[in-house]
């Protein structure tokens, strides 16, 4: 979903902000420590109740204030979103109703983050992976969340007889299991072969030397069945107290030349091959929507040719884009294509 008016108060170093944005491009430009991360952060909290930065949620109400909020008004349903955030807890309404499942908020506003934390894909554990696969599916497959729930249900139920040693009442969380996890190891198969078909045209042209593979690791050996893997590791999982078995155990591997990519390519390699895969990601979400893409400091992670390139594909797709900068030269969009917003202190205004 397009954001079509956002309000932000309170928000770190933002007092009061109040903004049309395009459909298409918007530059916000300012120089360091203005507010124009915040402003990213900000439509972050809406659409998950959290930053993408590490950090408490205490820590982002503006010093001296009660409470943040954080407003908009999608583009084309008109759905109003509201989070508030005080320093003792977090309120959600959607078009004024209050709501408890943040699954329901986060439905309304898909988004991917590109910054200099983007790397992590690749140099983190695998549970950074899954998290970001886990999101794409999400937001591609409705009936994704539901059976990642039942999943985990079992999960929690299985891990608590294996601590207490029951064999039998471990087994009989079994058949939930391997059904649950059948259907949330295909549909993360299908999201991972759709971002290998829309990264490698990005990736033949940024490293034309490498050839970049994924692969989805299930989370039990292959060539059996969950079940047998079950069967075969009981009493190893009996000793370990938790499931060893499963789709929570899965990773996504990224080679490239046959390589782990983490260990063959350089620094500024990896930088681009986790850029091309959140774009490839952006794609695949609109293509069943809109996406929202938030990109921080974008002459910072790129040369201009692929900054050019970047802003082609954000032209191609459509996306709503925010893309933060201190040059504004630096990134450059045809005219009529986006918006221009200019911030210095924590107060904005639009450059027209």
């Amino acid at each position: 979903m397009r954001l079509a008016e956002l309000r932000v108060e309170n928000f770190r170093n933002l007092a009061a902000v109040e903004l049309v944005p395009a459909a298409g491009i918007n530059v916000i430009f300012g120089s360091n420590a203005s507010g124009k991360t915040s402003l990213l952060e900000a439509i972050h909290f809406l659409a998950r109740v959290r930053s993408f930065r590490p950090t408490r949620p205490q820590q982002l109400i503006r010093h001296g204030s009660d409470a943040l909020t954080v407003r908009a008004v999608l583009a084309e349903s008109q759905t109003r979103l509201a989070v508030r955030r005080s320093h003792e807890r977090t309120e959600v309404r959607i078009d004024q109703q209050d709501v408890r499942s943040l699954s329901v908020l986060a439905r309304h506003l898909p988004l991917q983050v590109v910054n200099t934390e983007s790397q992590r894909l690749l140099l983190d554990g695998p549970q950074v992976r899954r998290s970001f696969l886990d999101w794409g599916v999400f937001h591609v497959e409705h009936s994704f969340y539901e059976h990642w729930r039942r999943y985990d249900r079992a999960l929690r139920q299985r891990n608590r007889a294996l601590r207490s040693g029951d064999a039998r009442l471990a087994r009989s969380w079994e058949p939930e299991l391997e059904s649950q996890a059948a259907a949330v190891t295909e549909q993360r198969r299908h999201y991972v072969a759709a971002l290998e078909a829309l990264a490698r045209p990005l990736l033949s042209r940024w490293l034309p030397s490498e050839a970049v593979s994924f692969e989805y690791r299930s989370g039990w050996p292959g060539g059996r069945s969950l079940q047998e893997a079950f069967d075969n590791g009981r009493s190893r999982e009996i000793d370990a107290g938790h499931t060893l078995y499963g789709p929570h155990r899965a990773d996504l591997l990224i080679r490239s030349n046959g390589y782990d990519a983490q260990h063959r390519l350089s620094r500024g390699q990896q930088k681009l091959l986790a850029i091309a895969l959140l774009l490839a990601a952006s794609q695949v979400m609109h293509e069943h929507g809109e996406a929202l893409l938030l990109i921080d400091d974008l002459p910072a992670e790129l040369d201009a040719q692929k900054r050019d390139e970047v802003i082609e594909v954000l032209l191609d797709t459509g996306a709503q884009a925010f893309v933060t900068t201190t040059d504004p030269a630096a990134v450059p969009i045809p005219s009529g294509s986006g918006k221009w917003f200019h911030v210095e202190h924590g107060h904005y205004r639009e450059v027209v």
